[in-house]
């Protein structure tokens, strides 16, 4: 599992729960499908949690969101960046608005003022509309090397 660690900086985009049937990794971009099904009641229920997938590049702003779920770790030889949303288990995503910035894991190849769009896997790839990047960094993780990541604001 790549090492992913993402910062919300300036979001003013609207958190919700999601729900996926695979295993997702921080601030990748995922589709929203429809209502996660509310094992109490056995329906689809609006106030749950939206069923996502993975972006797969094409997608229309209004049906994305960024996971960014809270990395909740219950084993002590594990870090914030080892954190991964278990499928089918609740998370958190942010529907971003035009100004939000971010910092994710860079992408290769990548320099400042790129814009980029979204990719296969909910990754961003180069050429797009979508961000623009703003400053390219390392996020320092503790007993880690540093991680190469960039600052993003979304257009």
């Amino acid at each position: 599992m790549a090492k992913r660690l993402i910062r919300l900086d300036i979001v003013n985009g609207n958190p919700r729960s999601i729900v996926c049937a695979e295993n997702l990794e921080q601030g990748l971009f995922v589709k929203i499908e429809g209502r996660a099904k509310n094992v109490e009641l056995g329906v689809d229920a609006d106030y749950e949690a939206y069923k996502v997938v993975k972006c797969k590049g094409g997608e229309a702003r209004g049906e994305i969101m960024l996971h960014a779920s809270v990395a909740n770790q219950y084993d002590e030889r594990l870090s914030e960046v080892d954190f991964e949303l278990k499928a089918g288990k609740v998370g958190r995503a942010y529907q971003p608005v035009m100004g939000d910035i971010v910092t994710i894991p860079k992408v290769d190849g990548v320099e400042v003022g790129d814009k980029l769009g979204l990719g296969a896997n909910g990754l961003l790839v180069a050429d797009g509309d979508l961000v623009i990047v703003e400053a390219i960094e390392d996020i320092n993780i503790p007993e880690a090397d540093p991680q190469p990541s960039m600052v993003i604001r979304f257009l």
